[in-house]
């Protein structure tokens, strides 16, 4: 049984992570702002919060002291906080916090001794447009706020990798999925479009895949030290196609050109008025075209990932069962 080290442990990911790790029999020491909503959060996925092999410790991943402190003694560290978003508003909050985190964390999993840590990093740290990326990629283009600090925080990850550090990294795409605490942008995305609010969508494509599976990639990666894995998922073109597939509704959509939509795009980010999409970076994402190889990943640790449709299907249900749509809006998918 190892003593495992996670920061983010209330996020989307960090609860699917929180239970995988009880669900292997590891002791966790989660790194969080706020107890109170870890405890909340976990009980979304039946998750325990008093379980006793959980050690909650209230701290800030940008502090060195408290870090240093709940790494003390851990046998391994997953690093999956971050901030992610689109928005304006949190554009100066990643810029300065997530660089500064990943440093902070994996310099202290580091010199606590771990033998196995993990920095969960994205594809958007990879992008390459119109190429095909996987586990030796180099570091990709810079699109805005988000991509700059997911390139930066990877970039510190690689550094300790290359000085010989038992660092692996993790690239997952767009994560989705049920029981998100947040309804992050990906999981927005989908409920908008199952709202009726979003038929225009970029040209190009995506990768998505599903935090269950992202949560099997990152823990899998533990004892697999100085490896890169990115995470099975699939190249989306329009996620409306699926989304009809599963709930039998038209769910009418437009394919535009970056150049079409940004100006409304730019609207949306500087005002950030509720009724227009404001994502300009994630459209610009999208239009790179780049598409993900996670066949290492199949080999190496046997995760294959589920299949978007069973993906779309259980976020689908979350999202009406949670009241985040109608169930007129979930169609078939409750049938």
């Amino acid at each position: 049984m190892a003593v495992v080290m996670l920061t983010g442990a209330s996020g989307f990911l960090g609860i699917h992570l929180l239970r995988r790790l009880l669900a292997e029999d590891h002791r966790v020491r989660a790194l969080v702002r706020s107890p109170e909503r870890l405890r909340e959060n976990a009980t979304l996925l039946g998750v325990d919060p008093d379980d006793p092999r959980i050690d909650t410790v209230p701290g800030d991943m940008t502090d060195p002291s408290a870090v240093h402190a709940v790494a003390r003694g851990c046998d391994r560290a997953i690093h999956a906080a971050a901030t992610y978003s689109y928005r304006r508003r949190d554009a100066e909050r990643m810029r300065r916090e997530n660089k500064a985190g990943t440093t902070t964390v994996l310099d202290a999993a580091i010199q606590a001794g771990g033998a196995g840590v993990v920095h969960v990093s994205s594809v958007a740290a990879l992008l390459s447009p119109g190429a095909t990326v996987d586990h030796e990629s180099p570091l990709g283009v810079t699109l805005g706020p988000y991509t700059r600090s997911k390139i930066e925080s990877e970039q510190v990850a690689r550094d300790r990798q290359e000085a010989g550090a038992p660092v692996s990294i993790v690239n997952p795409g767009a994560i989705t999925g049920p029981h998100d605490p947040y309804v992050g942008e990906s999981n927005q995305s989908l409920r908008d479009i199952l709202r009726g609010r979003l038929p225009l969508w970029p040209r190009g494509s995506l990768q998505w895949v599903d935090v269950r599976d992202v949560a099997e990639v990152v823990v899998a990666a533990l004892d697999h030290p100085g490896r890169r894995y990115l995470v099975p998922g699939e190249n989306v073109t329009l996620p409306h196609e699926m989304l009809r597939e599963v709930t039998g509704r038209r769910l009418p959509a437009v394919r535009m050109p970056i150049r079409a939509a940004l100006p409304v795009l730019q609207l949306g980010y500087l005002t950030e008025w509720p009724l227009l999409p404001h994502a300009v970076e994630g459209s610009r994402l999208i239009a790179t075209g780049t598409r993900v190889d996670a066949s290492a990943t199949v080999a190496d640790l046997g995760v294959r990932g589920r299949s978007f449709e069973e993906s779309m299907l259980d976020t689908t249900r979350w999202l009406a069962e949670s009241g985040h749509i109608s169930t007129r809006a979930a169609g078939r998918s409750l049938w």
